[in-house]
C-alpha cells in the first residue's frame, strides 16, 4: 500500500478556492446499487464537491454482477466499497449480517481517512451512529447523524418487534445515546425533528427534506416511448407502486383494492421493486386470481424518470402507524414527474400534511381497501383532476423539494456546525435548533 494509490493516506492538496472541509459520508447503499436512498446520497456526494468540499464515500459494493460504471471523476478514488457477502439478501437475518459486516468496514475502512472536518452517518443501518461517533472522536471531527427513519419504532411497526420486549427497551436507549452523542441531528422532517427534541431534549436539530432531481424527473408525453409503454404493462388507465417491498409497506391494501376492480379492464395496477414482502404479495394475488396486476423488477437509476412517468396515478401505502415514523421520499419523483399521489397514511402524517398543503393528491386512512379502490375509480373517472393536481405537485417539487434547495441547506448547516458565516442561505429551513 503506497500513499499514492490511497488518496486519504496523503495529505490534502488544497485547490485555490475550493478547500471548504472534509466531509466522509458513511451509507450502506451509493450509486449503482439500488435503494430509495441511492440517489439522494450521490447528489449529495456531487454537490458538495461542486461547492469545494473534500468528500470521501464510506459504502456497501454494488454486488456481483454489478459494474460500477464510470464514477464522478471529482470523486475518482475516494469512494470506497466493502465486498458485503450479504448485500442484498432477502431475510431479517441476511440483512441483520449485512449491517454489521458493513459497520465493521466502515470503522476499519475509516481509520485509514485522514483530515476529516465532518463525518455524515445515514440511519439505515439502524443506530450506525454509535460506531460512527466512536470513529469520528478519533478522527476529532464532527458528527452529523442523518435521520431517514425512526427506530426501533419502525421496526414495531413492521412487526419485528414488540413495544412491550426488552429489545424495543435496549433498542431505545441506545437510539437515545445516538442523538447525545450526534454534534447535529439532520433530520428529513419536522415531526422527525421533534421526535428528537422530545426524547433527548436540548439536542441540536436541523430540518432538511429529502429532495428530487427536478432536472432528471420531470413531465414527459411518454405513453408512445417503448420503455414507458413497457412498464405501463397494457393499462390504459395505471396505477403504480415503484420502491422497495417491505414490511412497512402495506401493499396488501393495493392488492385489496385491485380485486375490487377487477372487472375494470382499463384500470390495471403495476408494482416496481423487490424486497422481502414481494413474494407474499405475489402469492396474495394468485390467490385472488387478479390477472390486472403485474409485478416488475427494481429499475436501474437511469430508468427512473421513465417509471414514474409510466403512470397516471402513484399510490404510497404504509402500515397503520408508520406514516408518523416514515417520510417516503419515492413520492417526491411522482410529484417531479407531475403525477398525482394517493397516500394511505394518517391524516396527521407528514406525508399527508405534504400532499394537502402542495395539492398533489388525496389521502386515505391505512386499512381502507374500499375507499382506495374507490378514489382509484374516481381519478380513473375525471383525468382533468389528475392533470391538475400533476401539475401543482409538480410546482411544489420545484419550489420545495428541489435538489439545489437541499444541497444549498446541507452546506448553510456544516458551514455553521464548524462555525463559519452561513453559505449562500438556504430556502428551505436548516437552521440549527438547541
Amino acid at each position: 500500500m503506497t500513499p499514492d494509490s490511497h488518496p486519504d493516506l496523503c495529505p490534502r492538496q488544497p485547490v485555490p478556492g475550493t478547500d471548504r472541509g472534509h466531509i466522509m459520508i458513511i451509507t450502506p447503499y451509493y450509486w449503482p446499487t439500488l435503494s430509495a436512498s441511492t440517489h439522494l446520497m450521490k447528489t449529495l456526494a456531487e454537490g458538495l464537491r461542486d461547492d469545494g468540499w473534500q468528500v470521501t464515500v464510506l459504502t456497501n459494493g454494488p454486488g456481483a454482477g454489478v459494474p460500477v460504471g464510470p464514477e464522478d471523476p471529482r470523486l475518482a478514488g475516494r469512494i470506497h466499497r466493502a465486498a458485503n457477502p450479504f448485500l442484498r439478501r432477502l431475510g431479517v437475518f441476511a440483512k441483520l449480517c449485512e449491517y454489521m459486516w458493513f459497520v465493521g468496514f466502515f470503522l476499519l475502512r475509516g481509520l485509514l481517512v485522514r483530515k476529516v472536518d465532518i463525518t455524515f452517518v445515514a440511519s439505515t443501518p439502524p443506530l450506525a451512529g454509535l460506531p460512527a461517533a466512536m470513529l469520528t472522536r478519533l478522527k476529532g471531527a464532527k458528527l452529523v447523524y442523518n435521520l431517514q427513519d425512526i427506530f426501533p419504532d419502525s421496526a414495531v411497526v413492521a412487526g419485528m418487534l414488540s413495544a412491550e420486549g426488552l429489545a424495543y427497551r435496549w433498542l431505545k436507549a441506545a437510539e437515545e445515546s445516538t442523538y447525545r452523542v450526534s454534534d447535529l441531528v439532520a433530520s428529513i422532517s419536522p415531526a422527525f425533528s421533534e421526535h428528537v427534541q422530545r426524547l433527548v431534549p436540548g439536542t441540536p436539530v436541523a430540518t432538511i427534506p429529502n429532495w428530487v432531481d427536478t432536472d432528471e424527473i420531470r413531465p414527459m408525453e411518454g405513453r408512445e416511448h417503448l420503455e414507458v409503454a413497457a412498464f405501463r404493462q397494457g393499462g390504459a388507465f395505471v396505477v403504480q407502486y415503484a420502491g422497495n417491498i417491505g414490511f412497512m409497506q402495506n401493499l396488501e391494501e393495493v392488492v385489496q383494492a385491485a380485486a375490487r376492480l377487477k372487472d375494470d379492464p382499463a384500470i390495471r395496477f403495476v408494482f416496481i421493486g423487490d424486497g422481502n414482502a414481494k413474494q407474499s404479495l405475489l402469492d396474495l394475488s394468485q390467490r385472488l386470481e387478479l390477472t390486472n396486476c403485474s409485478f416488475l423488477p427494481m429499475q436501474p437509476l437511469d430508468r427512473v424518470p421513465l417509471v414514474y412517468n409510466a403512470c397516471d396515478l402513484g399510490v404510497i401505502p404504509l402500515k397503520a402507524g408508520a406514516g408518523r415514523i416514515a417520510v417516503p421520499s419515492k413520492t417526491w419523483n411522482y410529484l417531479a414527474a407531475g403525477k398525482p399521489v394517493i397516500g394511505c397514511v394518517e391524516a396527521d402524517s407528514p406525508l399527508a400534511v405534504t400532499l394537502r398543503e402542495s395539492g398533489a393528491g388525496s389521502v386515505v386512512t391505512p386499512g381502507d381497501p374500499d375507499r382506495l379502490a374507490s378514489l382509484i375509480r374516481a381519478y380513473r373517472a375525471a383525468p382533468e383532476r389528475g392533470r391538475l393536481e400533476g401539475r401543482q405537485g409538480r410546482s411544489y417539487a420545484e419550489t420545495h423539494l428541489s435538489h439545489r434547495i437541499a444541497i444549498h441547506s446541507y452546506i448553510q448547516m456544516f458551514d455553521q456546525l464548524l462555525g463559519r458565516p452561513a453559505h449562500a442561505r438556504a430556502e428551505a429551513h436548516a437552521a440549527i435548533t438547541p
